[in-house]
């Protein structure tokens, strides 16, 4: 039986592995992103469950990059005993997580909007055109 040599493995697992991510960071510590391209615009949904409106932020370091903070707080140990009441099992606590994607293209930051309905954050992402390019003169 003849065995491929190991580098083919390696090349074949890489293939695998990378295959599909086109631009997306991994998972790992993160939420789930859909990317789709809707000709004019790109539109970005992510889902995030157990975080409200408030506890998540969207922002544009620059015209081909999103990022999405969300970050959650469960009420202190000393509201608790305010409360008259003890935790036997306490497992929830403040979370954070965070999400880099890359696009493709240039958006128009300006005219970027999201919408949060029932744990999906859901980002339009207007795409730039010529017309949006800033000129700077030559002296």
């Amino acid at each position: 039986m003849a065995r491929d040599s190991p580098f083919e493995e390696i090349e074949r697992f890489f293939d695998q592995f990378s295959g599909g991510l086109d631009g997306l960071e991994p998972t790992g510590g993160g939420f789930a992103v859909d990317l789709a391209d809707h000709g004019d615009a790109f539109e970005m949904t992510a889902d995030v469950p157990g975080y409200g409106s408030d506890d998540i932020e969207v922002t544009l370091p620059d015209p081909r990059t999103v990022r999405i903070t969300a970050t959650a707080e469960t009420e202190s140990e000393r509201e608790a005993s305010e409360d008259d009441y003890r935790y036997i099992r306490r497992e929830r606590s403040e979370r954070s997580l965070n999400r880099t994607v890359s696009l493709p293209e240039d958006v128009t930051e300006s005219e970027a909007s999201a919408t949060h309905e029932n744990g999906v954050l859901t980002v339009r992402l207007p795409k730039a055109t010529a017309e949006d390019e800033t000129e700077i003169p030559v002296e």
